[in-house]
């Protein structure tokens, strides 16, 4: 007899991802003065990523703290006053009641104790505003060296030397490599075959021979329109060789099986739990 001949295992293009991803991203709007990193290289966390350029920020700063200053002292001589009209309006119903000063003068003088009170309020709001503007001010400049948040590798830098950044935009990618993943994806007529749990083999250039990954997780819905189901794998970290695998590496990826024992379709009861 013929021996039957193995079934041909599908193949799917996959890309080397990590579980621990962190996107850099501007707190400011301020030009980039100096990208401080390269596509590919490793940082620690806390190393600088880029520095923006604060001068403008320091000259806002710089107006800021003026300002503060002389509404301080527009407070502090608007509570003189206030306080000097409220002795007045206090000494004018004293004289009242003696009969040595008219009614007029007391209504008149707490009138101007009252308006100059509300005046130490209005002068009160206009300096706690530039002391608000002013630690803003401070905390922005804190902003302007980005830093590496984990350790990893910097991926998907979005900007260049000189370029506008702006707040919430996004610089640069960095990835924590010591936990690896190979996400891919799997068409409809294959996803019968993917389940969890199950080995996956991965081909990459650079790698001495195939890496081996286990599904562990596996997309509920298919994405359309091309209607594909997005898995990933997780990458057995501890037998690669240092660096044998980049972050952002194109591979092939083949299961392990042409079928899985018992395998649940996406249309089987249990797959719909």
């Amino acid at each position: 007899m013929t021996p039957e001949a193995s079934p041909v295992r599908p193949e799917f293009v996959g890309v080397v991802t990590s579980r621990v991803t962190k996107v850099i991203t501007s707190e400011v709007d301020a030009p980039v003065e100096r990208l401080a990193v390269t596509l590919g290289q490793r940082v620690r966390a806390g190393d600088t990523i880029a520095k923006l350029d604060d001068r403008a920020l320091r000259s806002e700063l710089e107006g800021a703290r003026f300002s503060e200053r002389a509404l301080a002292g527009e407070v502090g001589a608007a509570a003189i006053q206030a306080n000097a009209l409220k002795q007045k309006a206090k000494n004018e119903r004293l004289l009242a009641r003696a009969g040595a000063s008219p009614m007029n003068a007391v209504r008149s003088a707490t009138a101007d104790y009252r308006a100059a009170g509300a005046s130490t309020g209005a002068a009160s709001g206009r300096y706690a505003q530039a002391k608000n503007t002013r630690q803003q001010l401070e905390v922005m400049l804190t902003k302007t060296e980005l830093k590496a948040p984990v350790d990893g590798v910097v991926t998907m830098i979005k900007i260049r030397d000189g370029a506008m950044a702006t707040k919430g935009m996004p610089i640069a990618r960095v990835f924590d490599d010591r936990d690896l993943l190979i996400r891919f994806a799997v068409p409809r007529e294959h996803r019968a075959k993917i389940a969890q749990g199950q080995r996956v083999e991965l081909s990459v250039e650079g790698a001495l021979g195939p890496v081996w990954a286990t599904v562990n997780y596996i997309s509920d819905e298919l994405e359309p329109p091309v209607n594909f189901t997005i898995v990933e794998a997780d990458i057995d970290d501890s037998k690669l060789r240092p660096d044998e695998l980049r972050v952002a590496s194109n591979g092939v990826v083949r299961i392990a099986e042409a079928t899985v024992p018992n395998a649940q379709s996406p249309t089987s009861p249990g797959a719909m739990r």
